[in-house]
């Protein structure tokens, strides 16, 4: 990790990930205790059973739900797949075994058309799972890739790039606690003539602005002295003697 970081000078974030296979629900406890949990940026749930599956789609705290070579045939069920869904939780496709090996390319091709067929694939991440630098492929090979495995051209899109970015930011919110921010925008006709910005606020009063409010003043005085001026030249009219009668 350490090499990595001083080859791409900060380039790149590397983050680092914990998988967690298990059969029972008793896992959650050594898990709560653990005092390393909140190092890792992401968990990814390795179930090895139906009942282990049901319960990381709808109780464990994890942001993955993952495979190996021997869980790669496990049933999926349609329900707990969208209770994952709504949990925000990612069910993982890999690709660098299906190049490797004839046997875990047909399991994944059928996992991936399970994950169509019962939940649309939704919530899809691609993953390399690669063990050497040459089983890695470019993201647009990738993209095809998940046109084998179900997905559509969008879907394929996602799965390596928006569906990976809402899992980063819900996991940081499983590491840190989650908080809710409103953001609007105030119309200009509802601001406050006496409102002033903290720039205005802390701006001080310089000699400029005490001369131009004098000069000000001068103008005003100016003012009233020609209006009571020119009051003074309009003469009142005279008044009309009476008839005598």
């Amino acid at each position: 990790m350490q090499d990595l970081k001083a080859t791409f000078g900060g380039q790149i974030r590397l983050l680092n990930r914990l998988t967690i296979i298990f059969s029972e629900a008793s896992v959650s406890l050594a898990l709560n205790r653990s005092s390393n949990i909140r190092s890792y940026n992401l968990i990814a749930a390795l179930p090895t059973n139906e009942n282990s599956f049901q319960y990381a789609c709808q109780t464990m705290a994890c942001d993955i739900i993952t495979y190996n070579s021997s869980t790669i045939r496990l049933r999926t069920i349609r329900k707990f797949y969208y209770l994952a869904v709504d949990r925000n939780i990612a069910f993982e496709l890999k690709y660098a075994p299906a190049i490797v090996s004839s046997n875990d390319r047909k399991g994944t091709i059928t996992r991936a058309h399970r994950y169509h067929s019962y939940g649309k694939s939704k919530n899809v991440i691609i993953s390399s799972g690669a063990k050497n630098p040459f089983q890695l492929r470019s993201p647009y090979d990738i993209a095809n890739l998940g046109l084998i495995f179900g997905l559509s051209e969008e879907q394929s899109k996602e799965s390596i790039r928006g569906v990976p970015n809402r899992i980063l930011l819900s996991a940081e919110g499983r590491r840190f606690g989650k908080a809710g921010v409103v953001i609007a925008r105030r119309s200009k006709t509802a601001e406050d003539s006496d409102d002033y910005s903290d720039t205005e606020l802390e701006e001080d009063i310089s000699d400029d602005e005490s001369e131009d409010t004098d000069n000000s003043d001068m103008e005003e005085d100016n003012d009233t002295d020609e209006e009571e001026e020119e009051m003074k030249d309009v003469q009142p009219p005279k008044k009309m003697a009476k008839l005598e009668k």
